[in-house]
């Protein structure tokens, strides 16, 4: 249950530290605890493996932690790779999942000893057939909905006659088929999060019966990830979102099939909170503009971007009660740089600390160096205040 009060008095903590230890501004500030809390949620909700996407938050210390959290990685490119092999994550626990790979990257991931990928194609199954490697394939289905906007495009997945024939094939090449997946993209509002889920467990189920019949044996269905962050305000007015998405598996897909899932941003968006100094806060022509150092091209890309109309919590430790609608705004002279629009905020001082929670998803991979504005620092957060952060709900 949300507690406003001690998420207060978390945010004045937080604040308070930054301001003492006298740290450079705007800087991340980092919660590993907040991941086991998150993965413990995740079990609990929905039983399955767990397959870090980890293209959502690269950090080492994220990765470090999660190493002995989840079960299993999936990947979209070397770096990320390469990151975790050098944490002593062995090839067998990670996932190439960039369907649409360059023959040179795709020979670099075989060099790697990973051995498991996702198809949707006959071009992606042709390469790793001509390798001689002996891969495990996941096939990926296009769900009936997804979560595309007119700013996305899901590029992946096909349809269940085009998987039955990748199974066939794969078959005659000497592939193992590890199982089938769907991914629904970024979820839109709330009243479609869950139907979509459940639409594409009906759809792969009947993909699941369709080849079982065909002689094709499907050991695990993974179900992706575009779970809403693990603190969002979300899963507490819809509780009953795993629950049903848990009991359409149960229904629909034989209890012999392990279920896969993988969540990014469920995990890693309450890992990080960005702290920044105001630069000022002014009325021009009737409208209040409030401008922090931090930009949302450097380090905000996911508020700012990708889910302008979510709410954005805003820490300060101003006792004013008095909140008034304001735009928050980047250091950056650019009609672009809003971080949110329409913010309730108290009258806020120049060089006065902020906080804003919930920036651990595709903070750092989406980070560009615009206008001389370069990503902010990362620190870990002292033990006291990260397990603070990890018994907070954030909204």
């Amino acid at each position: 249950m949300l507690d406003s009060q001690k998420a207060l008095a978390s945010d004045a903590d937080l604040l308070d530290w930054v301001a003492e230890e006298g740290i450079e501004t705007p800087v991340f500030c980092l919660s590993t605890d907040v991941l086991r809390s998150g993965v413990e949620t995740l079990r609990r909700e929905l039983p399955s493996r767990i397959s870090f996407a980890t293209k959502a938050n690269s950090h080492t210390e994220v990765l470090r932690k999660l190493v002995t959290l989840v079960d299993e990685f999936n990947v979209t490119n070397v770096p990320n790779l390469q990151a975790l092999l050098s944490l002593g994550v062995p090839p067998e626990r990670i996932t190439w999942v960039h369907t649409v790979t360059p023959r040179h990257v795709l020979s670099e991931v075989l060099n790697a000893g990973v051995r498991r990928f996702v198809v949707d194609d006959m071009r992606g199954l042709d390469l790793l057939a001509s390798s001689e490697a002996r891969c495990k394939l996941m096939f990926r289905l296009r769900p009936p909905k997804t979560g595309q906007s007119l700013k996305s495009l899901v590029r992946f997945g096909t349809d269940a006659r085009s998987i039955v024939d990748l199974a066939r094939r794969s078959q005659k090449a000497g592939l193992e088929i590890e199982g089938i997946s769907f991914f629904v993209g970024v979820l839109g509002a709330a009243s479609d999060a869950v139907a979509h889920f459940l639409d594409a467990i009906d759809a792969l189920s009947k993909l699941y019966a369709e080849l079982e019949r065909d002689g094709v044996h499907v050991p695990s269905v993974n179900i992706g990830g575009g779970f809403p962050g693990s603190r969002r305000r979300f899963h507490l007015d819809n509780p009953d979102f795993f629950r049903l998405i848990r009991e359409k598996l149960a229904y629909a897909i034989p209890n012999n099939v392990t279920v896969v899932c993988e969540p990014g941003r469920f995990l890693v968006e309450p890992c990080m909170a960005i702290v920044s100094r105001v630069i000022a806060d002014r009325c021009l022509l009737g409208r209040r503009l409030v401008y922090i150092e931090a930009s949302a091209f450097g380090g905000l890309f996911e508020p700012a971007f990708i889910e302008p109309k979510d709410n954005l919590t805003i820490g300060v430790r101003s006792s004013a009660d008095e909140r008034v609608p304001a735009d928050l705004l980047g250091p950056i002279m650019d009609s672009f740089d809003i971080i949110r629009r329409d913010c309730l905020l108290p009258p806020l001082r120049e060089g006065e600390l902020v906080l804003i929670r919930n920036v651990g998803a595709y903070a750092i991979g989406y980070t560009t160096h615009a206008e001389g504005i370069a990503s902010p620092e990362i620190v870990q957060l002292p033990k006291h205040l990260d397990l603070a952060a990890s018994e907070v709900w954030y909204d």
